[in-house]
């Protein structure tokens, strides 16, 4: 037989195999397919990021990989936006311009950096709860120290673990609106900014019986455009100018020492019992309480500030400045373009140095990365949800 024969023969048995199909076909390895379907991941992740329903998305990571899954929260029809119900009254005539809009809201008692300056008392502020690890153990030493604090709770949390919000007015606290998904509001079209207040509010008064008249912008963000929707729904903002930047788990002791450094007559600490571990300002709290006590502070809620704003004071003291948030604060978009402004003013508390976040305009990828850092968030906390 030929050289010739002999290959048409291997090529017929090869044919006879392929028709009766016994050819193995190789299969691509995963991590082939990986890199084939991880750009589409990532583009139905950011369609998903931009529409209206990634308030009610959860992102959380297993040992497969980054999951993306819908936790049944209620939503409503895109054409649809929820009806402000405000539990005070709305400021009439509202300034554009977000200075004039601040000026305007302070003067009317809506928005608060700071307490009387005038007056030994401070307000305790803790943002992103309610989570079972951490809350529980805070709530028991404000009960041991007979401490009235004040609870910014994210909404999806709260109907998640609603006996713990129960739980902190029982104790005698108070819950204020801190968005449904801990939303970066600038980012977000009005209607969206919408229903993160009004699901929140109506989750907060459903497992409570109380609607919140306070609300924390997360991040501390605010527009001029914000500012206008808070005030649709009559509450009053909150920011801080005591921040102990506890959620950067810099040690207990560091933690400690920021907070009493910052404190002053007036002040509103700003501290996290959500948002990742909080082991720190749990050790922490205690001694801070004690500390603040020695030197003859008084802790209130912000019910109690805001009704004590207005009392004349003998001397009043200037407040601490608020000071911006450093690079890779796990709660504070970086990328986005916000100018922070320092605004020197006198008034009847004295001479205040104020700093805010101005968002004049928010182009769409200032948008985008905005709405990526609440996936950030997301999958940071997606270690307290079951």
């Amino acid at each position: 037989m030929t050289t010739n024969d002999q290959t048409r023969l291997h090529l017929a048995a090869h044919d006879a195999k392929e028709a009766h199909g016994q050819t193995k076909v190789r299969k691509p390895s995963p991590f082939t397919l990986l890199f084939l379907l991880l750009p589409l991941m990532l583009i139905t992740l950011s369609l998903l990021m931009l529409s209206d329903q990634f308030a009610d998305l959860t992102v959380g990571i297993s040992l497969h990989g980054l999951i993306l899954f819908h936790r049944g929260m209620p939503t409503l029809s895109p054409t649809s936006s929820p009806t402000p119900q405000p539990t005070q009254q709305s400021v009439k005539f509202l300034p554009a311009a977000l200075a004039a809009q601040i000026a305007d809201l302070e003067a009317h008692d809506r928005f608060f950096y700071h307490g009387n300056t005038g007056l030994p008392e401070v307000a305790l502020t803790f943002d992103d709860g309610p989570n079972p690890a951490n809350t529980p153990q805070l709530l028991a030493i404000l009960k041991n120290y007979h401490v009235q604090a004040t609870f910014f709770d994210v909404g999806r949390l709260v109907k998640l673990y609603p006996y713990l919000a129960r739980q902190e007015i029982a104790d005698g606290h108070i819950i204020g609106n801190h968005t449904w998904s801990h939303a970066y509001l600038p980012a977000l079209t009005p209607d969206m900014m919408r229903k993160q207040i009004a699901k929140t509010s109506d989750i907060i008064q459903q497992v409570t019986g109380i609607r919140p008249i306070f609300f924390r912008p997360p991040y501390g963000a605010v527009s001029a455009k914000v500012l206008t929707i808070i005030n649709e729904f009559g509450l009053t903002t909150v920011i801080w100018n005591n921040d102990a930047q506890d959620w950067s788990i810099p040690g207990t002791f560091t933690i400690i020492a920021r907070v009493l450094a910052a404190a002053g007559p007036g002040a509103i600490i700003l501290l996290h019992d959500g948002g990742g571990n909080r082991s720190q300002t749990i050790a922490a709290l205690p001694t801070i309480i004690q500390q603040l006590r020695a030197q003859h502070f008084q802790f209130v809620t912000m019910a109690q500030l805001v009704a004590d704003y207005h009392y004349k004071a003998a001397s009043p003291t200037p407040t601490p400045t608020p000071t911006r948030p450093p690079r890779g604060h796990p709660h504070s978009p970086q990328s986005a373009p916000f100018a922070w402004q320092k605004e020197k003013r006198s008034g009847s508390q004295g001479l205040v140095q104020r700093t805010h976040i101005q968002y004049d305009s928010v182009p769409v990828a200032a948008r985008t990365l905005g709405i990526l850092s609440q996936v950030r968030w997301a999958v940071f906390s997606f270690t307290v949800t079951p």
